[in-house]
């Protein structure tokens, strides 16, 4: 029965390896012991929103495998994939490659994100660092990330969700996989909106921006702005851990992102892929009106916004800095970007 069971578990990936002919659908950094490339994998969904792999269906699966796997057990809510046919979004696809993750709608490319072997052994070092601030008790969880997350240079995965096609609609290509790479555009000289914000915390957590406390606002203006501090534990604790700044750049091609002097991966969108995601935000966007405190608010309109100032945000250069008090005997760390006051 054993034997049984684990032949039956053979079948769906056997569904995957036919599924997903062809060659690799990434380029993976080769250079180690270890790496993992594998071709495009297709799943499809009906309009119940049941998958189903190398045209055999959930059903067929089940049989196979002797009633050990379920494919339905995965299925997407049926209204879901009907929304999701009104729009005329037939296939979702996700890539994963040695210099990042990405998502592609209609074989339009949206925010991915990029890194170097830097950054993501920068990411284990951070989560091993901050996972008892943030999630106690998952700090095995953040040991796991450290070591493995190296090895996210080394694989090369992608998975394609085609959903229900509308009738009389032309078919949309999957992109194609191989095409060059698009050159890295250079950081804008010139921005229409500039600006640099260091925000001070003090050990109570009151913030200051330029010298100027939120608590000299509260006493000036009869304010109060609890909502912008922070709980005094919480900035002890990034304090004892030794955690100076954290810190958001915004940038031509997207936003960058550090821990101290320490870089993370970046979340990476070009002017093209803007107008994808700002398109894509106003085509899911179906709803009519949205009531907010008793007001109704027009979506269309708020698509409209979208599409027309979504991809003007490249044009905005915006630097941000969150700064805690430097533990005791501590040497101040500088900010990670060049251009920003230290």
């Amino acid at each position: 029965m054993k034997f049984t069971k684990r032949v039956s578990f053979l079948v769906p990936a056997l569904a995957l390896a036919l599924s997903a002919c062809g060659a690799p659908s990434a380029e993976v950094d080769k250079s180690g012991d270890f790496y993992l490339a594998l071709p495009r994998v297709e799943v499809v969904l009906d309009d119940k929103g049941v998958p189903s792999i190398a045209g055999l269906s959930a059903d067929a699966v089940r049989t196979l495998t002797f009633g050990t796997v379920d494919l339905s057990l995965f299925a997407v809510p049926a209204d879901y994939v009907a929304w999701l046919k009104s729009t005329n979004t037939q296939h979702i696809e996700l890539a994963f490659n040695g210099s990042g993750a990405f998502i592609y709608v209609n074989g339009k490319a949206l925010p991915h994100i990029e890194f170097d072997n830097t950054s993501i052994a920068n990411t284990g070092e951070v989560a091993l660092t901050i996972t008892d601030i943030f999630a106690p008790g998952f700090q095995g969880y953040a040991s796991l990330a450290k070591r493995f997350l190296p090895l996210a240079r080394s694989l090369g995965l992608g998975l394609v969700i085609r959903l229900p096609k509308q009738d009389g609609v032309a078919e949309i290509p999957l992109r194609e996989l191989g095409a060059p790479k698009k050159a890295v555009e250079p950081r804008p000289d010139t921005s229409s909106v500039q600006a640099r914000i260091v925000v001070d915390y003090d050990a109570n957590g009151v913030p200051s921006v330029a010298d100027i406390s939120v608590a000299e606002i509260e006493q000036l203006f009869g304010l109060d702005l609890l909502v912008l501090k922070l709980d005094p534990n919480f900035v002890r604790a990034m304090t004892n851990k030794g955690i100076q700044h954290l810190s958001i750049r915004s940038e031509g091609n997207g936003l960058a992102l550090a821990v101290n002097d320490k870089p993370l991966p970046n979340l990476v969108c070009d002017a093209d892929c803007l107008t994808n995601t700002a398109n894509v935000i106003s085509t899911l966007n179906t709803y009519e009106a949205l009531q907010i405190n008793g007001a109704t608010i027009g979506m269309k309109e708020i698509n409209q916004i979208v599409k027309q100032f979504g991809p003007e945000l490249r044009n905005v250069d915006i630097e941000l800095a969150l700064r805690f008090p430097l533990a005791p005997g501590s040497q101040r760390i500088p900010l990670p970007f060049a251009s920003m006051v230290n």
